[in-house]
């Protein structure tokens, strides 16, 4: 390494030294991500997830079918407020959380290493494709419980490691409000209950804080948290348990053991986590649970980060490969972790460190830019169409012409309901056709599609069948049973320019005269 280098690879890490200068560069990185989350959610259409949370969102309940209410509660106040169910609308708040997730993230390490440290890691979590760009902006579950998450390991740390002149006392009201945050963050996934876990498994392998386990504080905070969750508890109740079954059914695959779906899952963490960022993480979690005498802070943000890390991939042993986000909420505690160990390589002015982290910017940025612009323009598939017949990123773009092609063949208005053949196309109809156009989802499989109507008060109605070509499938025989008469309307496509992405076929339904039998609880 040249002298020029290392006193580059310094004088960088020193401008950053100064807690107020580290700050205000966090303020800056979160204002810039904002804004080009912001660009990015204006350009690409809704995702089959983001659609179906928001056509369900319509329905004020409790809970829902897939997951806790809470990223279904927001999504569809911001549609009821405005009327309006635009992509860049409904991800605004999503967007909004994510910096908070951002700052929480530097707050955190900041208070257990160093502002360096903080804003290092909110630096790499923010190129980090499954958290900067799927959790940073989507309309999914995730983001509301990431925030809370780090906002209420934000609020135990500050208990467990009361920074320099504060007292450590027991802390009651910061226990209270670390449960309420918990609390919310289980209200938008399950995976909120690791914060509980990780901080009572801590608190029973630390001799110095084990006492805290002998004060009112954390059984308070917990039953803060708890009471958050009993509206899951009430709809599961009022609906036999149906969304606990469906959780714990994914995480309950066939017996023995399957290495491959194994390393499918870990490969699948590596992909969205991006290589380059889970190879460091994953080191850096390793080092921090193997040295847990030498570092208490490391040894807690482990034992937060172990439980969904540990569980969802061991969960792949026995055959389902799973989805590779469910671990995500796991590695974002470990993001403090390699800040501290970056920041430190940087103090020390390692050249290969810098290189690593300008190089893990410019390839995410680099990798946005490519995404972002196919996926709003599909120019890769012009570039290289036999690479792109069956384009994953189709699926993002909006089914407007579904509107217009009805329309414009007089069947809106006048159609009783819209019959979607499965749950993930029922939510981009419904977001193609608007509030006042009933969709109903015939499937076995309806998710809560199944729970916003009663299919029965639609029997002797009319309906028109949307349906996504796929060979093999026929529609008039599969609903035959259902309907007095069925016949084909029509096919056309979906364009993303100039681009087909897919196609979809329209039938005209008589007479509904049987519901669609469904394995979910009513």
């Amino acid at each position: 390494m040249s002298a020029e280098s290392t006193l580059a690879a310094r004088s960088w890490a020193d401008r950053l030294t100064s807690p107020a200068d580290a700050k205000a560069a966090t303020i800056r990185l979160i204002a810039i991500t904002a804004v080009v989350r912001l660009v990015l959610g204006a350009v690409t259409g809704l995702g089959v997830d983001e659609s179906y949370a928001v056509a369900v969102a319509r329905d004020v309940s409790w809970s829902y079918f897939d997951h806790p209410p809470l990223h279904f509660w927001i999504a569809g106040a911001f549609g009821r407020l405005t009327n309006w169910e635009a992509a860049p609308l409904v991800r605004l708040p999503f967007i909004l959380m994510f910096a908070g997730t951002t700052w929480f993230t530097f707050r955190v390490t900041r208070r257990l290493f160093s502002a360096h440290a903080g804003y290092v890691a909110a630096l790499l979590l923010n190129v980090s494709a499954v958290f900067s760009l799927s959790s940073g902006g989507w309309v999914l579950p995730d983001g509301p419980l990431m925030f809370f998450m780090m906002a209420a390991v934000d609020r135990i740390a500050s208990v467990l490691f009361p920074a320099a002149g504060e007292a450590s006392d027991v802390r009651t009201g910061a226990w209270l409000a670390a449960g309420l945050l918990t609390g919310l963050a289980m209200l938008s996934k399950y995976h909120g209950a690791f914060v509980l876990a990780g901080t009572a498994l801590f608190c029973v392998t630390s001799p110095r804080h084990r006492w805290r386990l002998t004060t009112a504080g954390p059984y308070l905070g917990t039953l803060v948290a708890l009471l958050c969750f009993t509206p899951v508890i009430w709809w599961n109740a009022q609906h036999g348990f149906a969304s606990f079954a469906f959780q714990g059914a994914r995480a309950t695959p066939a017996a023995g053991l399957h290495f491959d779906t194994f390393a499918a899952n870990i490969g699948g963490q590596m992909a969205w986590v991006l290589p380059w960022v889970f190879v460091p993480l994953a080191i850096a979690l390793w080092r921090a649970v193997r040295g847990r005498s030498s570092s208490e802070a490391g040894w807690f943000l482990g034992l937060v980060a172990a439980g969904p890390i540990v569980l969802f991939t061991m969960v792949s042993l026995r055959g389902d490969v799973g989805l590779p986000h469910w671990q995500a909420p796991g590695w974002l505690f470990v993001f403090p972790i390699l800040g501290a160990a970056t920041a430190t390589k940087l103090a020390a002015g390692i050249s290969r460190t810098r290189r690593w982290l300008v190089a893990s910017v410019v390839g995410y940025a680099g990798l946005i830019a490519v995404l972002g612009s196919h996926v709003s323009t599909g120019w890769m598939a012009r570039v290289a169409p036999s690479a792109f017949r069956q384009d994953p990123t189709g699926d993002m773009v909006s089914w407007h012409m579904l509107y217009k092609t009805l329309g414009g063949l007089g069947y809106l208005p006048g159609t009783d309901f819209i019959a979607a053949t499965s749950w993930i196309q029922a939510g981009k109809a419904a977001i193609a056709l608007g509030r006042e156009t009933p969709v109903l989802c015939l499937c076995a499989d309806p998710h809560h599609f199944r729970y916003m109507a009663d299919d029965r008060e639609f029997i002797g109605k009319n309906a028109v069948i949307v349906k996504k070509v796929r060979a093999g499938d026929d529609v008039m025989e599969r609903f035959a049973p259902y309907f007095e008469r069925i016949d084909p309307i029509t096919t056309f496509g979906i364009y993303r320019g100039r681009q087909e992405v897919m196609q979809l076929e329209l039938y005209r339904a008589q007479n509904f005269r049987a519901v669609y039998p469904s394995d979910q609880p009513r």
